[in-house]
């Protein structure tokens, strides 16, 4: 999330990308890095398991979902 909100800050666009279970902890950082509305995709939990196949399918998967945050318009401070 640090160098999400350190790119943001920058104007490049940025989207961070967490498993759903800490989703709390990622919108949680990202309010104390003053950035609360910072664009995040979640993927299945886990992946520290995942072969280097199923991680790239998992990437695929969530690819649409990156691209649309990345091109929507940026609400919040970073705006």
């Amino acid at each position: 999330m640090r160098d999400l909100v350190h790119l943001e800050h920058r104007g490049i666009p940025a989207v961070g990308v967490a498993t759903a279970p800490f989703a709390d902890e990622a919108i949680e950082q990202a309010r104390l890095l003053g950035m609360p509305d910072c664009r995040v995709v979640y993927t299945g939990h886990p992946v520290q398991l995942l072969s280097a196949d199923e991680l790239d399918h998992r990437a695929d998967a969530i690819l649409p979902e990156v691209l649309a945050a990345l091109t929507a318009p940026q609400l919040g401070p970073a705006a």
